[in-house]
Formats: structure tokens, C-alpha cells, sequence
């Protein structure tokens, strides 16, 4: 089992909408089910810090960065605006680079 951990801004003004959506897509049995069909466990956190709001993403399967891309690009249309408009995501340009370990104390 291997993991894929990042971090995304909120962007300023959009926490209480990401909280809501959060709110929903934890009563949707669909939005789990689309985790389960690219083969990860996802788990958010919320990180708020003096220099702005944050979600940690981790992604926890076989292959987390290949799920991630199959998240990517079955994402529903009001959800890829939700991203755009809270993350600043656009889920139609090129991926960022993906996080790189750099510790892991238990290795």
C-alpha cells in the first residue's frame, strides 16, 4: 500500500464554501464510490495557518499518483468548477508536479 500526501490552497474568501462542499460530498455515497473505482482511500484535512487556509489530501492505494490522475480526468463538471474556484485548480491544464517525499522517519 503506498500514499500520496498535498497540500492546496483555499484561496482567500472560499473556506466556508469548501466547508460546504466537504459537508456534501461526505453524505455522497457517489463521491466515495469514485475513490473506491480509482483505487484509493482519500482523506482531507483542514489546515489553517496565519498565512492562509489549506486542504492536506492524502491518497492511500496500489498506485495513489495513477488514481489521482483517473480522479483528475473523471472529475463532474461542478466539481472541476469547485476546484477552479476554491483551489484555483483547473483540472484541463497540466498536472502540478507531484509532492516528493523527503522523510520518513519509520523507513
Amino acid at each position: 500500500m503506498a500514499i500520496l500526501a498535498m497540500c492546496m490552497p483555499i484561496l482567500a474568501g472560499k473556506k466556508e464554501k469548501w466547508q460546504t462542499m466537504m459537508d456534501q460530498v461526505a453524505n455522497d455515497p457517489n463521491f466515495a464510490a469514485s475513490r473506491t473505482d480509482a483505487g484509493v482511500h482519500e482523506r482531507s484535512f483542514l489546515q489553517e495557518t496565519p498565512a492562509g487556509d489549506f486542504v492536506i489530501l492524502t491518497f492511500e492505494g496500489d498506485d495513489p499518483e495513477a488514481s489521482f490522475a483517473k480522479i483528475m480526468q473523471s472529475m463532474p463538471k461542478d466539481f472541476a468548477e469547485f476546484a477552479m474556484d476554491v483551489h484555483g485548480l483547473d483540472v484541463n491544464a497540466p498536472p502540478p508536479p507531484m509532492p516528493k517525499l523527503v522523510l520518513d522517519t519509520k523507513a
